[in-house]
């Protein structure tokens, strides 16, 4: 408790940092990578909102299938995750408007915290691929900022705003979407909203794939100009899933509805030394239940599940100039995570042998986050020094000081560890460099290197004989693992011309105490024991495991309306104390499209290209998976200012095929993999008032 005090102490001291400002009178509450230089940023990217809106993804997580360097992990047709080089889970740091947490409530992630926002009221997605930022949090394998869509002050209007809705004809889907805006002078003020009924799609063979669900949400964003350098600012959202199929999960979603709230306040320009200050509070909460009442088993077992996760944080940043050629960002943050829940079983026929019947049923009760939680309080300092007119050196420094509790704890977990179940509370440092150098016109190098840590999240701690993984084995936490490890660094060239631009990024990433789960036959399985696999999976350090590999692009303008984009990315990660690769890799893919854009069109043909992917891990039962090339077509009409017409094909040739990272069936009528959607046609409009 002292250590935690000193920090607190610290930071308030020193009180900190965010963005350079290139205008007096704006104050950026939402963006993490402003910056007045293109070539201060080249080693992390944009995704823009206008791609988002041509693509029409239906999901938070879907919204990263077509980007280089990322893959998808998919349960189910709603809740998709990005996995980035190799890195998932909390491996990424993925908030909203710099600096907003969300928690899954699902031990199995049906609700990671992409899940929380509809891509329709995203304006853009800030990505930093490595380790190489400090001041948003911890950030083992990249940082995903996901920046929601604000009032337009352009148009002059006080009143403005726009209405999609659409049909998507595999899967019979519906989809609608509003934004409305009120933008004065001194206050502005914008609404979200949207609704999506999504029914079971069918492959490119004509299997009918369980995917459906049900979502409606909506956003709030209030703000108060108080002066021309000052801004205060409220988000409320809100969003409510139901009857969601999960075919790659034991359970399906019943409901999960989250409420996200969050208040800013920033100042820049404060005196000659300090150009900005800002200080954010928000709060996280997600009530989920799931349940068995869809599968085979249930004729066995009834089985529910209502859980919740909440998380409370904040963070003060300050900006300072330290000199003509020097800033330093320092700042403070603070997470707490915490979790409950339980999961109730009705158990009218044991199936195991002598093949049981109750009347009435046995009732048990499983206790599955054992009310845990994770306070992380943080302290970062970085420094940007500008060499020469060509050559940039950034320094970043953090330290988490980062403790666990569990207050419910289950018998046989105590048992299991000889009530040795508190972990141990540790300070991560994390500490990152990068050198940029524009040798030559429009031509920029960057150098970047990090060690960087994560600790264990609640579910590797403490998960108590539960299914959580790829494969069908029964999961236990270990309260007394190491936090993981990332020495890496990336090499980055950029080179604009013109109409054309050309980028190639290198990294390797050298991992220790990298956090596995190891199979333990002297464990017996908790629940149906009789039935296969034998023995439990715990969680534990892996020694040694590295992966390494690239991106590069090329986009190309030509006949003043085509563009022309090529995009590959691959890694290669091996798990060297095991001998054998590293689980669940995106196999090397590209991503290429051709695009043609007027005033009145845009249109767009994209190809995805994977390939066989046959690096798999053994310990984890994990399977290859074949290549394959999937094709898409996204036409708009624009025949009036206030109407867009969209229209789409999706994988156009009817192609049957699955991705890597998709989870296969799991206690479903049938054994499958989970096959992607077969051919769809599309229609959609917009009015805009």
């Amino acid at each position: 408790m002292n250590l935690a005090k000193l920090f607190l102490a610290t930071g308030f001291i020193i009180l900190f940092c965010t963005n350079g400002f290139s205008q007096a009178d704006t104050v950026y509450m939402d963006e993490i990578l402003v910056s007045a230089k293109r070539s201060d940023n080249i080693i992390k990217t944009n995704i823009n909102g206008k791609v988002l809106e041509i693509e029409n993804p239906h999901d938070g997580g879907a919204m990263f299938k077509n980007q280089v360097g990322f893959g998808i992990e998919k349960r189910g047709n709603y809740g998709m995750e990005p996995v980035l080089r190799g890195f998932k889970y909390s491996q990424l740091n993925v908030q909203f408007d710099g600096g907003i947490h969300s928690a899954n409530a699902c031990p199995n992630r049906m609700d990671p915290a992409i899940s929380q926002i509809s891509p329709e009221e995203i304006e853009k997605i800030e990505v930093i691929k490595g380790p190489y930022n400090v001041r948003f949090g911890s950030a083992f394998g990249g940082v995903v900022n996901v920046v929601s869509k604000k009032p337009n002050r352009e148009n002059g209007k006080l009143f403005s705003g726009s209405f999609d809705g659409g049909y998507q004809s595999n899967g019979g889907n519906y989809y609608s979407n509003l934004f409305a805006q009120a933008v004065g002078k001194k206050f502005d003020f914008s609404i979200n909203a949207g609704y999506k009924d999504y029914g079971n799609y069918e492959s490119g063979s004509g299997q009918e794939i369980a995917s459906s669900f049900t979502r409606w949400g909506y956003t709030i964003k209030a703000g108060a100009n108080i002066d021309d350098n000052q801004r205060l600012q409220f988000t409320l959202r809100q969003s409510s899933a139901r009857d969601v199929l999960y075919a790659g999960l034991p359970m399906d979603g019943d409901h999960d509805n989250s409420t996200i709230a969050s208040l800013d306040y920033g100042i820049s320009n404060l005196s000659e030394s300090i150009f900005s200050l800002k200080i954010k509070g928000y709060g996280s909460f997600v009530d989920h239940e799931m349940s068995n009442k869809r599968r085979p088993a249930y004729k066995f077992t009834h089985a529910v599940s209502p859980v919740q996760a909440q998380v409370y944080g904040g963070r003060a940043e300050m900006g300072m100039n330290m000199g003509s050629n020097n800033i330093l960002y320092a700042g403070l943050d603070f997470k707490q995570i915490a979790k409950q829940g339980h999961r109730d079983r009705e158990v009218f026929i044991n199936p195991c042998p002598p093949n049981q019947e109750f009347d009435p049923p046995k009732v048990f009760q499983d206790k599955t986050w054992q009310d845990s939680k994770k306070n992380d309080l943080g302290v970062f300092f970085e420094n940007k020094y500008e060499l020469n007119k060509s050559l940039v050196w950034l320094v970043g420094l953090r330290f988490d000081y980062v403790s666990y509790s569990i207050n419910d704890p289950a018998d046989d977990f105590k048992e299991h560890y000889n009530n040795d179940i508190q972990p141990d509370s540790r300070i991560d440092p994390t500490i990152t460099t990068s050198l940029t150098w524009s040798f030559a016109e429009n031509m920029n190098l960057q150098w970047a290197a990090a060690r960087a840590t994560r600790s264990p999240d609640l579910s590797e701690l403490f998960i108590n004989h539960l299914s959580i993984g790829m494969d069908a084995y029964e999961y236990l936490g270990n309260p007394n693992l190491k936090s993981e490890v990332n020495y890496q660094t990336d090499i980055k060239l950029e080179k604009h011309w013109e109409n054309v631009t050309v980028f190639g990024d290198v990294f390797y990433s050298y991992l220790n105490d990298y956090i596995s789960a190891k199979l333990d036959t002297s464990i017996a399985k908790k629940y149906m024991a009789c039935k296969p696999p034998k023995g439990t999976k715990v969680f534990t350090n892996v020694e040694k495991a590295f992966m390494t590999g690239f991106e590069a692009g090329i986009d190309v303008n030509f006949l003043k309306n085509f563009t022309y984009s090529f995009g590959a990315a691959y890694t290669y990660a091996q798990n060297i104390s095991w001998e054998e690769p590293l689980s669940e890799i995106p196999p090397f893919t590209i991503n290429t499209f051709l695009a043609y854009k007027t005033d009145k069109i845009n249109t767009r043909v994209h190809a995805r290209i994977a390939s066989e992917q046959n690096r798999v891990s053994t310990s984890f039962n994990e399977s290859s998976t074949p290549g394959f090339a999937v094709t898409d077509f996204y036409f708009t009409y624009s025949p009036w200012k206030f109407l867009d017409i969209n229209t789409a094909v999706t994988n156009i040739f009817n192609v049957n095929y699955v991705e890597h990272l998709s989870r296969a069936y799991k206690a479903m009528d049938t054994q499958s993999l989970y096959y992607e959607p077969g051919r769809s046609f599309n229609l959609g409009v917009r009015f805009k008032f």
